[in-house]
């Protein structure tokens, strides 16, 4: 069987505007790709209807493991770099009640109060 793809979203490198609202977006926020592969036309975290996520960035893979077990919705954030000319990995955008869970299941935990 194959593994499920994660759907992806792109953080901008440079401002750019919402192909629906026409609303102003800057360096760094959240956008979709309309139709997933028209990189022309992008729409905000409103217009694609992702306002309700959060971005959980690289680098902590026990809380992003577990805030992906508890939502329901969960996307691959992207950004394109210059130097290395291709896209990198920059976290995930998952449910914020789901990563307010996880990290409290983190704070919780027996071993988090060993590492202290």
């Amino acid at each position: 069987m194959p593994a499920k793809k994660d759907p992806i979203v792109y953080e901008l490198s440079r401002s750019s505007r919402c192909h629906n609202c026409d609303t102003g977006l800057a360096v760094g926020d959240i956008v979709k790709l309309k139709d997933n592969d028209e990189e022309r036309e992008v729409l905000c975290k409103r217009c694609a209807k992702l306002d309700g996520l959060e971005k959980l960035p690289s680098g902590n893979a026990v809380l992003t493991r577990l805030a992906s077990k508890h939502s329901a919705v969960r996307f691959v954030v992207m950004r394109w770099s210059e130097l290395w000319k291709c896209y990198e990995r920059q976290g995930v955008l998952v449910e914020r009640s789901a990563l307010e869970r996880a990290k409290a299941e983190l704070e919780s935990s027996p071993s988090s109060a060993a590492k202290e």
